[in-house]
């Protein structure tokens, strides 16, 4: 048994996203019961959390030992769902208890939508990098 593939594998991009998901519950607690001061605050973090966790879900890409194309494939679905998860996390903790709980719901798409594309463009430009690398 090849111990340095296995941990290889088990240190991937669900690892990271699992991280920054813990990451994000740790950081709405404190807005518990929700504060105006503490949904701005939220607002915030939660495009700097979620374009950090889509970062660092490429950073298994250094010591992998497989192919691109499979990594490409985990760092995809990972980050799919690591953005609805991060993104879920941090709307759900930010309630204003009037009508500007509509603009809440916007921010989830918002999140989603532009994650999704910095994600997809992460993959292309770090596909196109190893590409024309070797």
């Amino acid at each position: 048994m090849n111990t340095g593939r296995i941990s290889t594998f088990l240190l991937g991009p669900e690892l990271s996203w699992l991280l920054m998901y813990g990451l994000a519950l740790l950081l709405v607690a404190p807005n518990q019961p929700p504060t105006e001061a503490g949904n701005v605050r939220l607002e915030s973090l939660a495009w700097y959390v979620l374009f950090g966790a889509i970062i660092l879900s490429f950073v298994p890409l250094y010591w992998s030992q497989s192919g691109l194309g499979w990594w490409m494939l985990r760092i995809g679905i990972a980050g799919l769902i690591g953005i609805t998860s991060v993104t879920t996390a941090f709307c759900s903790a930010i309630d204003y208890h009037d009508s500007r709980n509509s603009g809440v719901g916007t921010l989830w798409i918002m999140l989603v939508i532009f994650g999704a594309i910095f994600l997809f463009l992460g993959m292309i430009a770090v596909s196109l990098y190893i590409k024309f690398r070797s």
